[in-house]
């Protein structure tokens, strides 16, 4: 009696939801698909002339030549709490003061990523920036 207790509400919800299952058609768009069929304007890619697009490489290669040696510091500081989280005796202010280090160089990284939209965004045309802008919107995070 109280084994049937314990299941009646999940045989009920299963219930309940079989039939929507059953009845729902499958999904034959992809999730990208899906996106660009709401994007009436063409990716800002794909229109830039040949001045934005010498400009883009140039900015790109700024940006990756100062997120390497930020990624490298990030990595080498990350190695280094867990070395001391693994130490005996090792200090709370020791291990908080390396964990601000890396929380300035992650700063960092973001600051240069955000700081890269906003010059891409100053060479692209109106138009060009509606798709940049709806791409930088969908994104979870800079990369």
């Amino acid at each position: 009696m109280i084994m049937t207790h314990r299941i009646l509400p999940f045989v009920m919800a299963a219930t309940l939801l079989v039939p929507f299952a059953v009845s729902a058609e499958p999904d034959t768009h992809t999730e990208k698909e899906h996106k660009s069929a709401h994007h009436f304007t063409e990716s800002w890619a794909k229109t830039l002339s040949d001045d934005q697009k010498s400009r883009v490489d140039m900015m790109h290669l700024e940006l990756d030549r100062e997120l390497v040696v930020l990624k490298a510091q990030e990595e080498l500081v990350q190695k280094q709490i867990n070395a001391l989280a693994t130490r005996d005796n090792t200090a709370t202010n020791t291990l908080h003061a390396k964990i601000d280090e890396l929380m300035g160089v992650k700063k960092q990284i973001m600051r240069s990523r955000y700081a890269h939209i906003l010059e891409m965004r100053a060479i692209l045309t109106p138009a060009q920036r509606i798709s940049y802008d709806m791409q930088t919107l969908e994104r979870s995070g800079v990369k």
